[in-house]
């Protein structure tokens, strides 16, 4: 039982000793400044990414109309003439049938003479 009233009593002198002994936070704070420099600097490159976006597609729109309105204002002549059209077929001309003529098939059977 002294053994473990000894054991217990060590471990609370070690446990007050480590409590007491200065600790050096110089190395924590140099970590959290890196990581919030890390942070700073991701943030302006995602502002930054996004401000040329936004400008390239501005600049993009307006130079899109730009060319429309310059290419109305220029005329090209085209070297190559464009062929004539060709001249239409006249429609056939085709009888009517009398109402008293049958329509029959074209095709028969060759077996028996029927047709289809």
């Amino acid at each position: 039982m002294k053994k473990g009233i000894l054991l217990l009593l060590a471990l609370f002198v070690l446990v007050i000793i480590t409590g007491f002994q200065k600790q050096d936070f110089s190395d924590r704070e140099a970590m959290i400044q890196a990581k919030v420099e890390e942070r700073v600097n991701e943030y302006r490159r995602n502002l930054s990414r996004r401000c040329r976006d936004k400008v390239m597609k501005e600049a993009g729109i307006r130079v899109d109309s730009i060319l429309i309105v310059r290419s109305e204002e220029i005329h090209t002549v085209d070297s190559i003439q464009r062929p004539d059209k060709p001249v239409k077929p006249n429609k056939p001309v085709v009888p009517l049938l009398e109402e008293s003529e049958p329509i029959v098939p074209i095709l028969k059977d060759r077996n028996d003479g029927t047709n289809y």
